[in-house]
């Protein structure tokens, strides 16, 4: 059988696994109207283009779309977590009841009162939560402060939701007492006779109950396998997006350290004139693009760099089409929108897949740049060049596809958005405000308040009219606030997913030794049969590598579940290496909690296991 100590540890250990992910979650529902996570007005703002109809969805409401979609996995899995840690308690409460039954029907036997078990096991199980409930404690709070340092720009902790904790917690300790002290009370309350009970003690252990076990091994790694899975996917797909090693902002012209930008908007009566407005924006681009110690200058609307902006219907000729059947040349897509000043896709290093940019001399009216996802999907009869597309509805302007350029990686908020973008002259369609993205030349030894001199200096000194230059920051932050949301709830989930994982191990452990120990005279019988040691180990080792095969196979399955239907858009519900990995893991981790078992099944003797 298990050592008392054994149990006693894990007991401690999943209560207080169980204290620890009940607070995290009540920090992440938040209390009232305030949330774990709050966006302070740090999303992508939308700005109106002249002559083209409003946006239908703004950048915002996108990204706040994602950021919910997170927040919602996140706090599921944390759940899931909780629930893993609460259901391996349960099972080693069982095993630890398995475990004392026959001292406690000796003891009944000779006369002890209920009142006495009863208080000296409330007194065990009391200590055992004071503890368990100071180590969750202190662990939720480290992992808070923690969590905290790393969250991106943009996320804050606010009001955690202590009234739920308290809840929560309170209905585990309940559930805990009651599930402690019932088996102590039926001894009192059977209506078997005791010495009847003991002699089953000694019989082979009873099917249901071998059943109940295995269900509750297989139910608590099902769960630790999706929770850690779905976080590892959420890790995979920033992963993924950032591009390898080189991160997101190289994909877009941005040098670690030394890239910012800043809102440009004019000033004075040229603000409500779009020819003056577009003039201006000229004449400020030229500003900056003088200076020497400054490079990659480009002017576009809020979050383009990033392909990040308001969304619209475009209707587009998409040629020898098709829909079920039926032709279909001319499509309908929600897309992004951008306005850039000729020059950006150069500056932000985005490489032209057919076609062209915007000219800064001889442009004409009416031309437009799309991105490659757009040109495969809905262009499917080449060439692309020449094709028209409009906005909201045919009684729109069309406009004529000049150039496909390369896709913009995304990931974190926005990634659920359109993957389609549509590029607008600036200069055509000029709004109120823009955004300027530079970057300090190599050996200048600029920092972000070094270039917002430099630029506020350039800016101030062009002729005809007067600058506004607000917003200025880092482009790594920015970048931070996008990419880094999805990295840092995927962390969250990671943890909570590590921590299930430990403790669903722990469990099976307990519950194993004490699922074999029971079984002991079911093997003293086998031994005596012929069976030796080494065929008892494997008898042990292949039950529970069927239970890890079932709750590992159930657990891949729900981490799909949760991530297609809770997650944002931009997480794959499916990665052959993160479930191999899983898989591979837990199953390892399965095959060693079995093994002190599978010694003790495999003892030699058949006497000394019948006795045992």
């Amino acid at each position: 059988m298990v050592r008392p100590d054994a149990i006693h540890r894990s007991v401690i250990g999943c209560f207080a696994a169980v204290v620890a992910l009940i607070l995290a979650g009540g920090l992440l529902v938040g209390g009232g109207d305030q949330s774990f996570h709050s966006v302070r007005a740090e999303v992508t703002p939308t700005v109106p283009l002249p002559g083209l109809p409003p946006a239908q969805v703004s950048a915002g409401d996108v990204e706040l779309s994602d950021l919910d979609g997170l927040a919602a996995t996140t706090l599921i899995l944390v759940a899931m977590a909780a629930v893993t840690a609460l259901v391996s308690l349960l099972g080693v409460m069982a095993s630890e009841s398995l475990a004392l039954e026959g001292r406690r029907v000796v003891k009944v036997m000779l006369g002890a009162p209920p009142r006495t078990m009863v208080r000296r096991t409330i007194r065990r199980w009391s200590r055992r939560m004071s503890w368990a409930a100071l180590a969750g404690g202190g662990l939720a709070v480290a992992a808070a402060l923690w969590m905290r340092e790393l969250s991106p720009p943009g996320i804050s902790f606010e009001r955690p939701s202590l009234l739920a904790a308290a809840a929560g917690l309170a209905a585990v300790a309940a559930i805990s007492a009651l599930l402690a002290v019932v088996p102590v009370l039926n001894l009192h309350r059977s209506g078997r006779p005791l010495l009847q009970r003991a002699e089953n003690l000694q019989l082979t252990d009873p099917r249901p109950r071998q059943f109940n076990r295995v269900l509750r091994m297989t139910l608590q790694l099902t769960i630790a396998v999706t929770v850690i899975t779905s976080s590892a996917l959420l890790i995979d797909a920033d992963r993924r997006s950032r591009m390898g090693s080189a991160g997101p902002g190289a994909a877009v012209g941005v040098r670690p350290g030394g890239t910012v930008i800043g809102l440009v908007s004019p000033a004075g009566p040229v603000r409500g004139e779009p020819m003056g407005r577009a003039a201006l924006y000229e004449s400020a681009l030229e500003a900056v693009r003088a200076v020497p110690e400054l490079v990659a200058e480009s002017l576009a609307t809020p979050g383009a760099w990033m392909d990040l902006g308001a969304e619209g219907m475009a209707l587009n000729e998409c040629g020898r089409c098709s829909n079920g059947g039926l032709p279909e040349p001319i499509r309908a897509t929600r897309v992004k929108r951008h306005a850039v000043v000729p020059g950006f896709f150069a500056a932000r290093g985005l490489r032209f897949v057919a076609g062209r940019g915007f000219r800064d001399s001889d442009a004409r009216p009416g031309e437009v740049v799309i991105n490659q996802a757009y040109a495969r999907a809905h262009f499917r009869d080449p060439p692309v060049i020449g094709r028209t597309l409009a906005l909201n509805g045919p009684e729109e302007d069309w406009h004529v596809v000049v150039g496909v350029v390369a896709d913009v990686p995304t990931g974190g908020l926005g990634a659920s958005g359109s993957p389609y973008s549509v590029y607008y002259s600036a200069l055509e369609h000029p709004p109120e405000e823009m955004e300027l993205v530079v970057s300090a030349a190599s050996g200048s030894g600029a920092d972000p308040e070094d270039a917002e001199r430099i630029v506020s200096r350039a800016l101030a000194s062009i002729p005809g009219g007067s600058v506004l230059l607000s917003g200025f920051r880092s482009a790594d932050d920015e970048l931070g606030r996008v990419f880094g949301t999805a990295r840092w709830f995927g962390g969250v989930g990671r943890m909570a997913g590590l921590l299930a994982a430990l403790v669903a191990v722990l469990g099976m452990v307990g519950a194993l030794g004490v699922h074999v120990g029971a079984r002991l005279r079911e093997m003293g019988i086998r031994a005596a049969l012929g069976a030796g040691p080494a065929r008892l180990r494997r008898r042990i080792v292949g039950e529970a590598l069927r239970i890890g095969a079932t709750g590992i196979g159930l657990g891949l399955w729900g981490a799909m579940l949760v991530v297609g239907v809770f997650g944002p858009p931009g997480v794959e519900p499916f990665s052959a290496p993160v479930f191999l990995v899983v898989a591979a893991l837990f199953l390892a981790a399965t095959v060693w909690a079995v093994l002190p078992a599978a010694r003790l099944a495999g003892t030699a003797d058949p006497r000394a296991v019948m006795e045992g």
